[in-house]
């Protein structure tokens, strides 16, 4: 047997995983005479276990589920499966993001989901951005509303999903689904949950609206400076990769993270920026309609903010959470067709 180093990162005990099963994994994935030299667990993220592995003719990523009995939120339930299943779709932006070399959803090895991937260099754009000149952040900036808009502009065939997630005829039930579960998260960590209450009350009644939208699109889930890798050089600063697209859904692409998240970080500073991105992706014609969709968008991503700043301490993550459903409620009454 090979002797693998192993350096272990910031998984507890009872997540990482030991050379032993890393090998294991890897003969099964590749073979029984794989050479494996090493394993090097990674840091940064806060759901899966990920190693780099070093083989003997390439370098791969090792990315392990949680395990079972593990606390999740419903909107994690099978991450893993979900991404595989809506990874094909990724197709127009497939050079820049990792393949799937392989995947294990037996549990015969380990007690849990496991994916084998490409690995991909650069840098992580949140790690770096203090760092760059105005016109590298500029620039890219502008490509990532064109990498936005490259993902929006894949058609599906239902709202909601991927399998095994529900999947779901119109957006309407697949917007009051998020809602209703994020409700029921939140309410269970012992947060105030009026707000949402409010929201949902006002969005029921109003499902038309979201109606509008009759073509389910694909949507990152989670693209932020935190799931793009970057590449400084000579010629400027580009986008290298997008990673982590296990939260994709179908829906309005005006419901994606992204665009929250645009929402949330905006000031005087942010603003040229963000308008980089928008002359990219396109601004969208404003309607009433429109505008209420948005607040609704606003309700259901803060829906998952809030908790998620919750379990993992980030208080200016809940902060802006409260802030932002406190927003929605009032401003749903006003804005209703």
């Amino acid at each position: 047997m090979e002797l693998i180093t192993l350096e272990q990162g910031p998984a507890s005990a009872a997540r990482s995983l030991t050379a032993d099963q890393i090998l294991a994994l890897c003969r099964r994935a590749f073979g029984e005479r794989v050479v494996v030299t090493s394993a090097r667990e990674l840091g940064g993220g806060t759901f899966n276990t990920t190693y780099l592995v070093a083989l003997a003719d390439q370098q791969v990523v090792l990315r392990v589920a949680p395990p079972p009995g593990a606390a999740l939120s419903w909107d994690e339930v099978a991450l893993m499966r979900r991404e595989i299943h809506i990874q094909p779709f990724f197709a127009a932006l497939a050079a820049r993001m990792p393949r799937t070399l392989a995947a294990d959803f037996t549990h015969q090895l380990i007690d849990r989901d496991y994916v084998f991937q490409t690995f991909l260099p650069g840098e992580r754009w949140d790690h770096v951005a203090d760092a760059l000149s105005p016109g590298e952040a500029g620039a890219l900036w502008e490509q990532l509303g064109l990498v936005t808009r490259t993902i929006h502009d894949t058609v599906g065939s239902v709202f909601g999903g991927p399998h095994p997630a529900p999947e779901f005829p119109r957006w309407s039930q697949a917007v009051l689904h998020r809602l209703a579960r994020s409700l029921e998260t939140i309410s269970g960590l012992g947060l105030d949950g009026s707000e949402m209450a409010t929201a949902l009350a006002v969005i029921r009644a109003h499902t038309a609206v979201l109606d509008e939208i009759r073509e389910p699109r694909l949507m990152h889930g989670d693209l932020w400076l935190y799931n793009v890798l970057i590449e400084r050089g000579p010629g400027g600063a580009s986008i290298a990769g997008v990673i982590d697209a296990d939260r994709a859904f179908w829906g309005d692409p005006m419901a994606d993270w992204t665009m929250f998240a645009l929402s949330m970080s905006a000031s005087p500073e942010t603003q040229p920026l963000h308008d980089r991105f928008w002359q990219a992706y396109g601004r969208p014609e404003p309607t009433r309609a429109s505008a209420f969709r948005a607040v609704v968008y606003e309700a259901m991503n803060a829906g998952f903010a809030l908790p998620w700043g919750a379990r993992y301490g980030d208080d200016d993550l809940v902060h802006r959470g409260k802030r932002a459903l406190r927003e929605a409620a009032e401003a749903l009454p006003r804005l209703r067709p």
